[in-house]
């Protein structure tokens, strides 16, 4: 498997400023309550997390690493925003062919402040380069995302939603002579459990609408800032 660029000039400067999200936040007026809970919508945050993809295409299954920062810039008694940041590496192989992707967003997120929970909207968007069976190709990316935060219990947040994602310029299924959706609809589950005040551990499933083969899962470790 071929190792990521992480001397690519731009790419440093995307990371970086990413990486910058939740310190810049920390300067801004205190906005989060004194006890957190487990959730993280509305938090200063940085994620990692590392997933495995199934899907009808070729290759079959795809790696996924990521690194997600968080930043809570605005925040009310009923209502909030974040700004955000996401980088994703997938990579997979087969027949001799290998399929690796890279894709930076950016993207804010509003959120409600409820008794009974957390409903939130996200809206990112980004660049996403993919070079697959030798072929390579770059397209701009964007993805929208509604769910629901909830606290279970003092330690545990789960969190319901639905993701919708385009990346119009590339081969979404992998090599270049299959015709498949490049615009795709997942239904998602995330468990967050909080270790202490600052670590949380996190768990995920999600199901692409198109097909009930098509499914992910991720496990994440993140640092509250």
């Amino acid at each position: 498997m071929k190792k990521i660029n992480i001397k690519n000039p731009a790419l440093l400067s995307v990371l970086a400023l990413g990486l910058s999200i939740p310190a810049f936040a920390q300067n801004a007026p205190p906005t989060q309550a004194a006890d957190p809970g487990p959730g993280l919508v509305g938090s200063n945050y940085s994620e990692v997390s590392f997933g495995y993809q199934k899907q009808e295409g070729s290759p079959k299954s795809l790696r996924d690493y990521e690194f997600l920062s968080n930043g809570s810039i605005f925040r009310q008694e009923t209502y909030g925003l974040d700004a955000n940041f996401r980088y994703d590496y997938l990579s997979g192989a087969a027949n001799g062919q290998s399929d690796r992707r890279n894709e930076a967003l950016f993207g804010v997120t509003g959120y409600l402040l409820e008794t009974w929970g957390k409903p939130f909207v996200t809206v990112d968007a980004g660049y996403a380069w993919q070079d697959v069976a030798g072929v390579s190709r770059r397209s701009f990316a964007y993805t929208a995302s509604t769910g629901i935060e909830f606290q279970l219990l003092k330690n545990l947040a789960l969190t319901p939603y639905v993701e919708y994602q385009a990346e119009p310029h590339l081969y979404n299924r992998g090599l270049p002579l299959t015709n498949w959706p490049d615009r795709e609809t997942y239904y998602g589950l995330k468990a967050t459990y909080r270790i202490t005040r600052q670590w949380n551990a996190s768990v995920g499933v999600d199901l692409d609408r198109h097909s009930t083969n098509d499914f992910g899962v991720k496990a994440g470790l993140s640092y509250r800032f």
